[in-house]
């Protein structure tokens, strides 16, 4: 590690950034914020492609699964539907498809969960007394997402040695029936599945940035790490609610 001229930190290569975030992550957070904010092209890169690859492994596995979900779905059409129904559902479950349809959907979901994280951290640190720099706080925040790219790496040894997808993440099991279609269109199902050790661990280091970064005091830090917490659950969980009162209604 080098020293600067502007911060008794020093730089840092990205691999040892890595290392730090996951052993001295106090020193690691206020190194990426406050001399190289602009290394969070690891962790960010690192973020779209462990799902990819997840999915990439277990294609032959996601293949299936998508034509059982098909054929449940076919199985609940009326006659005339079901025809003009299989030309779509083929070419939806054909390993391109798949592929393309999952890198959009996690690329999406990236920007999104960043875009609210910044927005909720930025705004919470200003009102509850400190500030921050935009830059450096989103180096802080992508790099605080490296324990949930690491989880799909998790579940992919997972997959390999079961031989099966990871149906129930997090604490699904705990409230799921059996049927993946309809646990999908439960919020209690995905509010379940959002928690376990990786999103306890990112939020352990949303709550080091608040302390180390936003200068904030224990307990204000704590609080917003819940709200925080509680955002980015609800925000996932809310088009399955609204899809289920529309249901309802």
């Amino acid at each position: 590690m080098t020293a600067t001229p502007d911060s008794p930190l020093g730089s840092a290569s990205c691999l040892v950034n890595f290392w730090d975030i996951l052993t001295a992550p106090d020193l690691a957070l206020k190194r990426v914020s406050e001399v190289q904010p602009r290394s969070w092209w690891l962790p960010a890169l690192l973020s779209l492609v462990t799902p990819l690859l997840y999915l990439g492994f277990t294609m032959d596995m996601q293949i299936e699964q998508a034509r059982k979900a098909a054929a449940l779905t076919l199985s609940k059409l009326p006659a005339e539907q079901v025809e003009a129904a299989r030309p779509l559902i083929a070419r939806m479950t054909q390993p391109q498809a798949i592929f393309l349809s999952a890198t959009g959907g996690v690329a999406l979901g990236l920007v999104l969960s960043w875009a609210l994280s910044i927005l909720i951290l930025y705004f919470g640190i200003a009102l509850l007394g400190s500030s921050v720099g935009a830059g450096g706080l989103w180096a802080a925040i992508v790099w605080t997402w490296v324990p949930l790219a690491l989880r799909p790496l998790v579940q992919l040894a997972w997959s390999l040695h079961a031989g099966a997808l990871v149906l129930y993440p997090g604490l699904s099991r705990f409230v799921a029936v059996g049927n993946p279609m309809e646990d999908q269109r439960n919020p209690l199902f995905v509010a379940a599945s959002q928690i376990d050790l990786f999103a306890l661990w990112h939020i352990i280091l949303i709550y080091v940035l608040l302390r180390v970064v936003g200068r904030l005091g224990r307990g204000r830090s704590i609080a917003l790490a819940l709200l925080y917490a509680l955002a980015q659950v609800g925000v996932r969980v809310l088009p399955t609610a609204i899809a289920q009162m529309t249901e309802l209604g």
